[in-house]
């Protein structure tokens, strides 16, 4: 049974490791949940589905967590007691370094039955599981992005383009050019539409209704036919929806037992025709399983005497020293991963060998502080010297009993003295917490992109490169979380030390006292609108850019020269080329199709060899005009030359193609000016609009929501703060989600989509606020 100093030590492990695991867990489901809300609500995924698919990410997660949580939770809990003087007061009692490490490797060991069973079945099983489902369910109707007004080249050899989707995802006015039989091209203009997907066959079924084809070759342009339709039904090749998936697993949704079974295999095909590369995987795979969840046992040995060291800087500090020694071991595995799949390190080696290192490096020190260090020996002996002399001056002359104090009237300016203490507590916590998140975030986004750099055989600089463009879009996220938890924590210090209650008897009013980390709020979201503004759309696009080179992808290029389909600014002509030279201003194959709006029917089709802009019109050669206008026997006329009239500059087709997420807030409200005035109702892109006003004010509602309980919190300490500051996020993120999924899905109102959350939490928040005792 337990002593009573190993049950008092694991009741301090326990509370931060659980902490870390919440905080780990928030960091790295974030980017799901608002995933899953957009599956549920704008995708038609069943609500069932979408649950399972976030339900199989937990044990991989926890697999990844629950080291990181371990070394947390021991560094938390002993530099709470070295920060209390507990530590040294039991080295006082004979009671050393020594005997605190059977509880804390206890607790190393419990993390490490814990994560063994986890790394080595559940999470390989949930991650081919949750493949099998995204596979199946999911990735086709997130490939298959049919959004309004944009040319869908997702399928092979066919070009989607639609004017509106209505709620029941039904296509409206639908525009489709089919070139898979490059002799015979068709062109589809239906008044509706809508594709079937049938994920368990992999196939799909366009829809079409009330509409005609327009077939015919362009060698031979005067051959050309056109018949109507009720219904049109057609199979159509969606293979490449359905992913790249082998039907093999990989190595990481190998469990143990398949992966020992396929090295067998590959071990006994001949060396020279076997696959060394796929033979050092399953090898790095099977140590990889084994040496994860031993890290607990590892930093167990380490957090021991980093624990006790930490000195005054408490829990705080436990944390920030395990992120670093977390960053320490990833980089350090990571770097051992690459060299044992180039063949420059053993398997053993290159999985085993930061445990090796970090457990060394505890051994070492572990040894240094059993001996125990001068400055525990004086404060030790300090503590067996007895109290101090009761005739020694305990406090200044200035403050002795009867005394009386000098009444100041507060000053007026700001910031004063009290703002720039708040203020210094308040940027100090926020640094913190927000590299701590950070730092999570972009370990979690590394090692899940980790695989497919190694299978691809990029260098690891390259994905280092993409979560580092990745970085300022995590920031939208991370800032508000940052500023909660800065936010609960310095209010919360100021509760648990009395000194909000000593400026109370001051007559400092608690909204006095609020007001500098209001202030610096208003700040963050000021940065956060800056760096959405100014940072996000280059670094998105460098970002795509360079997972487009790690998966050998073709670049995905929004520039004009990449762009064969544009929509003319009145919405009734669409051009298609195959070559625009810029400098001359030349079409190469340039097609132009006038479309009468009111039937949704082609009204015109021209075509020209080469076609040069002049001004307000095209001088065209080789050309021919086909006037579907002219019933019931449309004119074909071909000329040599001549003038075309168009109504689009020539910038129209010079100007980048940007997604939302690549435009400043003015580009946006431009562009969905445009739209708009088409007459079309443009729901997504003024949904898009209001959520780039709404996201950077988050920061400043987390604030407002942070004063009650930060105030409420009083003595139950840090953890309690981080924990409230944890659910508070989750919270709002999910409520978020499910306003911002129904705002695009055109159910709410863009405005109410993306400020709904803000109004609700930013509401609560004040309500709570006035409700202090100031």
């Amino acid at each position: 049974m337990p002593k009573l100093l190993d049950r008092y030590v694991l009741h301090e492990l326990v509370p931060p490791f659980l902490i870390g695991l919440l905080l780990l867990t928030f960091v790295l489901l974030m980017n799901q949940v608002l995933f899953l809300a957009e599956l549920f609500i704008d995708k038609g995924v069943p609500a069932l589905q979408a649950l399972r698919i976030l339900g199989l990410l937990v044990p991989s997660i926890l697999a990844f967590a629950l080291p990181m949580a371990v070394l947390m939770g021991i560094l938390g809990g002993l530099a709470r007691l070295s920060a209390d003087s507990e530590v040294v007061a039991l080295q006082s009692l004979g009671i050393g370094p020594r005997r605190l490490a059977r509880p804390v490797l206890f607790f190393g060991f419990c993390g490490f039955l814990l994560t063994l069973p986890i790394a080595l079945f559940f999470a390989p099983r949930a991650n081919s599981a949750w493949i099998e489902a995204m596979t199946d369910s999911v990735l086709a109707r997130v490939r298959l992005k049919v959004e309004p007004l944009e040319f869908n080249e997702s399928l092979p050899d066919m070009v989607f383009f639609v004017r509106d989707v209505g709620r029941d995802k039904v296509w409206r006015d639908v525009f489709a050019y089919m070139g898979k039989d490059a002799s015979n091209p068709r062109l589809v203009m239906a008044r509706s539409g809508t594709i079937r997907l049938f994920p368990e066959k992999r196939r799909a079924i366009l829809e079409l209704a009330d509409g005609f084809v327009h077939s015919g070759s362009l060698s031979e342009p005067a051959k050309d036919s056109l018949t109507s339709f009720e219904r049109l039904e057609e199979e159509i090749d969606v293979e490449g929806l359905f992913a790249a998936v082998s039907s093999e697993k990989r190595v990481r949704e190998k469990d143990i037992g398949e992966l020992f079974r396929d090295l067998r295999a590959l071990e006994e095909v001949p060396p020279a025709l076997r696959e060394s590369r796929q033979v050092r995987a399953h090898r790095i795979e099977i140590h990889k399983k084994f040496a994860l969840p031993f890290a607990c046992l590892v930093f167990a040995l380490l957090g021991l005497p980093l624990g006790v060291m930490t000195g005054r800087a408490g829990r705080t500090g436990g944390f920030s020293l395990g992120l670093v020694i977390i960053l320490l071991y990833y980089v350090l595995l990571t770097a051992g991963e690459k060299a044992a799949m180039d063949g420059r390190l053993s398997a053993f080696l290159g999985m085993w060998g930061p445990d090796i290192v970090l457990a060394a490096s505890g051994a070492l020190l572990f040894l240094r502080a059993g001996r125990g260090t001068p400055v525990l020996r004086r404060l030790a002996g300090r503590l067996k010297s007895g109290p101090r002399d009761e005739h020694a001056p305990r406090v200044s002359d200035a403050s002795a009993p009867g005394t009386p104090a000098a009444f100041r009237p507060l000053p007026l300016r700001f910031p004063g003295v009290l703002d720039r203490y708040v203020s210094r507590k308040f940027l100090v916590l926020l640094v913190l917490v927000l590299s701590a998140l950070a730092a999570a975030a972009l370990l979690v986004t590394f090692f899940e992109r980790l695989d497919d750099t190694l299978e691809h055989g990029k260098p690891v600089g390259l994905l280092v490169r993409y979560v580092g463009f990745k970085l300022p879009e995590f920031l939208a996220f991370l800032l508000p979380a940052a500023v909660l938890t800065a936010a609960l924590l310095a209010l919360g210090l100021l509760a648990r030390t009395n000194e909000a209650t000593a400026m109370k008897a001051c007559g400092i009013s608690a909204y006095r006292t609020i007001l500098p980390v209001l202030v610096l709020a208003a700040a963050v979201s000021g940065l956060a609108f800056v760096v959405q503004e100014r940072v996000v759309p280059a670094a998105h696009a460098r970002a795509e850019a360079a997972w487009s080179a790690i998966n050998d992808l073709p670049p995905r290029s929004y520039s004009y020269l990449n762009r064969h389909w544009i929509l003319g600014r009145g919405g009734d002509r669409i051009y298609h080329y195959d070559y625009f030279e810029p400098g001359s201003a030349t079409f190469s194959r340039l097609s132009v199709f006038d479309v009468d709006l009111g039937r949704w029917a082609l009204a015109r089709r021209f075509f020209a060899e080469k076609a040069t802009f002049e001004e307000d019109a095209l001088l065209y050669r080789e050309g021919w005009t086909r006037d579907f206008a002219a019933t019931p026997s449309p004119p074909f006329v071909r000329t040599e030359s001549g003038r075309l009239a168009v109504a689009d500059e020539k910038d129209a087709f010079l100007k980048p193609w940007k997604e939302p997420l690549q435009m400043t807030l003015g580009e946006l409200r431009k562009y969905t000016a445009e739209v708009r005035g088409m007459g079309f109702p443009a729901v997504r892109l003024r949904a898009e609009l209001a959520q780039k006003t709404a996201l950077p004010f988050v920061s400043l509602i987390m604030a407002l929501l942070a004063v009650p309980f930060g105030f409420m919190m009083g003595k139950k300490g840090t953890l309690v703060g981080v924990g409230l500051s944890v659910v508070i996020a989750m919270a709002y993120w999910g409520t978020y989600a499910v306003f911002r999924s129904l705002g695009s899905a055109g159910v709410l109102t863009p405005f109410l989509g993306a400020w709904g959350a803000n109004l609700l939490f930013g509401l609560a928040g004040a309500l709570l606020t006035l409700r202090l005792r100031t």
